[in-house]
């Protein structure tokens, strides 16, 4: 795949067009900082957000109910979710599709459609995104950190799956990701390394998550 050297429209979650009154006083009281584009995050329960993000991790909070068949994947982004996902999905269904099926949905789609996003796509689009509808057993995938999901799954005996990579990979990773979204010029002039490794220590690196273009 070729990376464009530009960016895609920014996805819904970075934005702040879809907040309730009840989360914008919350926010109002949260702990703020720019991420390197000088868009807002906000200190929630420990991590950094964009105002619809919070907005969809409340609408999870209040209205998701694990099974006991769930699978939910948790990591930190650029760690390997991509092949987490992937790995999971495969295992999950393996007497489903045959391993050499030419059908296999790993083979037409991305892993993040087969496995979806429970804070940054699924609850940010809708309050009520219809999961009890779903076959078990369920598979999401999620960034928030374990304190934010306790909630809504301490009452659960459903699986938490979480992938540990070495940080300064997942630093260099993240470096390298971006260069494919930027030219290495303005990468270096406007977004130094000096600059990522201290948002990086704040966990200030969430905006950088947009989709690469074919």
């Amino acid at each position: 795949m070729e990376a464009s050297q530009d960016l895609q429209t920014p996805p819904k979650y970075i934005n702040d067009d879809d907040v309730s009154q009840e989360c914008q006083n919350l926010i109002s009281s949260l702990p703020s900082e720019k991420d390197s584009t000088g868009k807002k995050l906000y200190n929630y329960q420990g991590s950094w957000y964009y105002p619809n993000t919070i907005q969809a991790i409340l609408n999870f909070q209040k209205h998701f109910r694990a099974k006991d068949t769930d699978i939910v994947l948790a990591s930190l982004p650029k760690s390997g979710t991509t092949w987490l996902k992937a790995l999971v999905f495969a295992v999950v269904h393996r007497n489903k599709y045959a391993p050499n099926l030419v059908s296999h949905p790993l083979l037409s789609d991305n892993p993040h459609n087969l496995v979806r996003f429970l804070e940054i796509d699924l609850y940010v689009k809708n309050q009520h995104p219809g999961l009890e509808e779903l076959p078990p057993p369920r598979l999401f995938a999620t960034h928030m950190p374990f304190q934010t999901l306790h909630e809504s799954l301490r009452d659960s005996l459903c699986k938490v799956v979480y992938v540990c990579r070495d940080i300064k990979d997942v630093l260099v990773s993240r470096w390298h990701f971006i260069s494919r979204l930027v030219k290495k010029e303005e990468l270096y002039s406007n977004y130094p390394v000096e600059e990522m490794v201290e948002k990086f220590i704040k966990g200030l690196t969430r905006s950088d998550r947009f989709r690469i273009k074919s």
